[in-house]
């Protein structure tokens, strides 16, 4: 019997860079699998990857509703500091 897998922890990946590696798996399996032709290099596609991966996130926020909704939630939820005025001229003073 083997012993049981531990579950490995990884830092927090940047959902870009998780779309992009995707992407380019799935575009080096299709572009490189085919025989013929002349190919791209691999930089390059790493580099369409990631700006593909960029402009889907920014349409994700611009036309899924579910993703425009947890933006508004998350906006209505965080403070805005610019709007809060202290006086802190009247801290310490005798009453």
């Amino acid at each position: 019997m083997s012993a049981p897998e531990k579950p490995t922890q990884q830092g927090h990946r940047d959902p870009i860079e998780v779309l992009a590696e995707k992407l380019y798996i799935e575009m080096c399996g299709r572009v490189y699998s085919v025989s013929g032709g002349e190919k791209p290099q691999p930089k390059m596609l790493a580099q369409l990857s990631f700006r593909l991966a960029e402009v889907f996130r920014q349409a994700n926020n611009e036309f899924n509703p579910t993703a425009i909704a947890a933006r508004v939630a998350k906006d209505k939820a965080t403070v805005n500091l610019d709007n809060v005025q202290i006086d802190f001229g009247a801290v310490g003073k005798p009453k």
